[in-house]
């Protein structure tokens, strides 16, 4: 199986837990938290009438949190997984189109902003991905890029991992379908990123204005666990808090690691391209 079916075998299975598993709850508050990490990473606020393209929208953080946060704004939402798209419309998300996200069925110059939260690392060509994604901003336009993994997220979560599996409760192998789809996950994750290699693709893009930063570790740390705990022991899983626990770990890194860990520690990046 190539990596493009890959993906979209995988993301149509993990659509079906992938809210539950992350923590993640479509409503008003996830809506303000959408754009204002849009907004953030942007600059400056979204305009009235501004049209927004959510690359790899899966279950609808940004297009159906945009669009609950900012009715003014069309936002509009492409995901290569059917299943993600019928969880998106149910979150809330307007327009959405099934597609690559290394070939928008899109004319040049149709978005004032292009979104994509941890999508980039999913396809087998980033480079052209950016390329297109570049072409079809309009010349005033911006790509927002957020959540992409740093090769130290495998390490930390590698050791995360090791440690959850040692816990009573957590121990023993997975029936034979589930721990194919655990090693699904995995396999879907096509790339990391260190900073200078973003930045180089996003040069060959043809981008020239180019803001990639690092961010996150407790937060990172709070969803793996989420996930992983999730796959192995859904009874315990469902007792623990993880919305709360993910919010107080991005607090967290907001006050605490983003200041103070080394570039090379953070987990994530982030960042705003321009022409």
């Amino acid at each position: 199986m190539d990596s493009v079916a890959l993906n979209k075998v995988f993301h149509d299975h993990e659509c079906s837990y992938y809210d539950e598993r992350f923590g993640i709850v479509h409503d008003e508050s996830s809506a303000a938290a959408a754009e204002s990490e849009v907004t953030t990473l942007l600059g400056r606020a979204l305009r009235p009438g501004e049209i927004v393209l959510d690359v790899g929208c899966g279950t609808g953080w940004f297009a159906a949190g945009l669009q609950r946060a900012r009715p003014d704004l069309t936002v509009l939402g492409l995901d290569l997984s059917a299943g993600m798209l019928s969880k998106a419309r149910a979150a809330g998300a307007g327009d959405l189109v099934q597609g690559d996200g290394t070939g928008l069925p899109f004319a040049d110059a149709t978005f004032d902003v292009v979104v994509g939260r941890g999508v980039l690392h999913h396809l087998p060509d980033p480079l052209s991905a950016l390329i297109e994604w570049r072409r079809v901003m309009r010349p005033d336009g911006a790509v927002v890029l957020s959540s992409e993994p740093t090769p130290i997220v495998e390490t930390h979560g590698a050791w995360l991992l090791k440690g959850l599996l040692a816990l009573p409760g957590m121990r023993g192998g997975l029936p034979p379908e589930d721990e194919f789809w655990e090693l699904a996950a995995m396999a879907a994750n096509l790339h990391t990123f260190t900073a200078a290699e973003l930045i180089g693709l996003c040069c060959d893009a043809g981008f020239g204005e180019i803001e990639i930063a690092t961010s996150g570790f407790a937060e990172t740390l709070a969803m793996t666990a989420s996930y992983a705990t999730h796959g192995h022991n859904p009874a315990l899983a469902r007792r623990v808090p993880w919305r709360r626990i993910t919010s107080a770990g991005a607090r967290a890194d907001a006050w605490v690691w983003d200041r103070v860990l080394p570039s090379r520690w953070r987990h994530t990046l982030t960042g705003r391209l321009q022409p």
